[in-house]
């Protein structure tokens, strides 16, 4: 009997189509990026990474990814404010380009007017 109602169930399902407005269920499909959107802006510790990696490596060829990023680590903390305060006002100044550089986004109101004609129908 279970077998003849999955047979049952599964050729009703093939020509099934969910009523309108009804949500499907399922995975969420992800966002899809703008590949015009301008990219984040650098903290103060990627510039000084980025600045900071080719001596790390040049000194320590054989240090993998990790070893790399944890000297990075040991070096920002140690290294002295007025160090610091460069990378900081590198960080600052791309900041305010990202920022700059933002356009707000229109809101989608699709969705807001599908659901008023619902319920003026009701």
């Amino acid at each position: 009997m279970a077998e003849g109602d999955k047979k049952r169930y599964d050729t009703e399902m093939q020509s099934y189509t969910p009523p309108k407005g009804e949500k499907q269920r399922g995975k969420k499909r992800k966002q899809v990026k703008d590949p015009n959107a301008p990219k984040r802006s650098l903290t103060a510790f990627l510039w000084f990474s980025n600045e900071e990696r080719g001596k790390v490596k040049a000194h320590n060829p054989e240090y993998g990814i990790g070893d790399i990023a944890k000297e990075l680590g040991r070096r920002w903390a140690d290294a002295d404010p007025e160090t610091k305060g460069k990378f900081e006002a590198l960080a600052e100044e791309d900041k305010a380009r990202y920022e700059k550089a933002q356009v707000p986004e229109p809101k989608d109101h699709e969705d807001d007017d599908d659901d008023a004609e619902e319920d003026e129908d009701e």
